[in-house]
């Protein structure tokens, strides 16, 4: 049912809000002028999604016309008053948040887009006392039910506050440089204590040869069973990229950030990574380290680790991440970690991978980069007979295979059982299998991986012209 005018009306200094409950923290102002200035800019809409969840609007109104917009982004619709009328009647929900006229106004509200980061931060703090709010009732409700087991009260009760309070912890991308003083530092403390290619290049003549280099709006999908080096080839790309001027953007939904900055500095340094943890390092090593560290330093490398985000955060981040950047990576890792739209959950998990392989590539497409994003593969190859990876091999793959410009795959002998295998790469090679490629040939290249350093190289012979 819409709302009536008895419900709110327009100020020109926002909506007053009746009937709102006086003992609840809210600000329906501060949350109509955030609408407003996200339906006057497309850089609004981006950074408020980030910043902003649906249930962190009080008014019912506001929280639908927020949901629509948020859907319309993930849907790469245009967002402004009229598309935004259209898709609530689709929806069959523009009576509901006050009708056209409602939307109109908000238009209206040009001056929303001084002080809108402002107003959103009211928004969440709002949201956030609201949370608090809820939680001490429930804790207050536990507490006077006075159970035998107070230890299950206390940790009841923090486990509510820690869920309202883990959103202002959430982290976000910090510089390569950041997470390395972190590692480096880590790593001090335990010591004292005892061919042409047009696009971004690889790095591995044979396959930029193959490839002719990453290029812009290409999907590169890298897929491995677990434990054969998926995050260490990508993490090899990024630094081969970054190496050539590219900028690279680094969203690890599985490492920290200082793990990543410790694999970086031991591939880079050539030192063994399990002496680099525990603090075993000689003199000569530590003379790598810190020349590594410099020469990485000097890379323009952005790592987000924040685990649990969505395709439309890591849309939103990596504009910001890249912005007037001229040459760029995307590298993701890995696909089946990333979360669905909040309220887009599917009860099939292939269709939200299918999905979220969709929007990757419009990701990719839209900000004119190469997007390379790491997968995992499904149990089947484990039960063929011949178990060099395959297409169908991808997991939950849906709409990957279609989506994907280029598919490789990472194949290494890692146990006895896999002896008897024909396509058996040699001991301590790891192929790589161009499974797919849009543009251009299929086929494989050997390289040496050195598990101490995490550092993938090609073997001399593929490598000369």
């Amino acid at each position: 049912m819409a709302p009536s005018s008895s419900d709110y009306s327009w100020s020109p200094s926002g909506v007053t809000d009746r009937g709102a409950h006086k003992g609840l923290p809210n600000n329906v102002e501060a949350e109509a002028n955030v609408l407003a200035a996200m339906l006057l800019s497309g850089e609004v809409v981006e950074e408020a999604l980030v910043e902003l969840l649906p249930d962190d609007f009080y008014r019912p109104a506001h929280k639908t016309l927020f949901q629509a917009m948020h859907e319309m982004y993930d849907r790469n619709l245009p967002i402004d008053a009229i598309s935004l009328v259209d898709y609530l009647k689709s929806i069959d929900k523009l009576e509901a948040v006050g009708g056209e006229a409602y939307i109109l106004e908000l238009m209206g509200q040009t001056l929303s887009l001084v002080n809108w980061q402002h107003h959103a931060g009211i928004v969440r703090r709002d949201s956030m006392l609201r949370e608090i709010i809820g939680a001490t009732n429930q804790i207050n409700a536990l507490a006077y039910d006075a159970p035998s087991d107070t230890k299950e009260v206390i940790e009841r009760a923090e486990s509510m506050l820690l869920s309202v309070t883990s959103r202002e912890v959430r982290s976000s991308y910090k510089s390569l440089t950041e997470f390395m003083i972190e590692a480096y530092n880590e790593a001090e403390e335990v010591c004292a204590a005892g061919g042409d290619v047009h696009g971004a290049p690889t790095g591995y003549p044979s396959l930029d040869r193959m490839l002719m280099g990453l290029r812009e709006g290409q999907l590169i999908i890298i897929g491995a069973r677990p434990a054969v080096g998926k995050t260490s080839f990508a993490l090899n790309l990024a630094l081969n990229a970054a190496s050539e001027g590219y900028t690279v953007a680094f969203f690890s939904l599985e490492m920290s950030g200082k793990e990543i900055a410790q694999r970086f500095i031991c591939a880079h340094a050539q030192i063994n990574m399990s002496n680099f943890r525990t603090g075993r390092i000689s003199p000569q090593e530590w003379a790598n380290i810190n020349e590594a560290t410099q020469d990485l330093s000097r890379l323009d490398i952005l790592i987000d680790d924040t685990p649990g985000t969505t395709v439309t955060e890591i849309r939103a981040k990596a504009r910001r991440m890249l912005h007037n950047k001229e040459k760029c990576v995307i590298i993701l890792d890995y696909l089946q970690l990333v979360n669905p739209p909040a309220g887009r959950r599917a009860e099939n998990r292939a269709v939200e991978v299918s999905e979220m392989s969709r929007g990757l590539k419009i990701m990719a497409k839209e900000l004119g980069v190469p997007l390379i994003a790491l997968s995992q593969l499904s149990r089947a190859v484990e039960s063929r007979t011949g178990k060099r990876p395959q297409l169908s091999d991808l997991r939950e793959s849906g709409s990957i295979e279609q989506d994907a410009d280029i598919v490789m795959f990472l194949d290494r002998s890692s146990s006895e059982q896999e002896a008897g295998r024909d396509d058996r790469p040699p001991e301590g090679i790891t192929r790589i299998i161009v499974a797919k490629n849009r543009s251009g040939p299929i086929g494989d290249v050997d390289l040496v991986f050195l598990p101490a350093s995490t550092k993938f190289y090609e073997l001399n012979e593929h490598a000369e012209e």
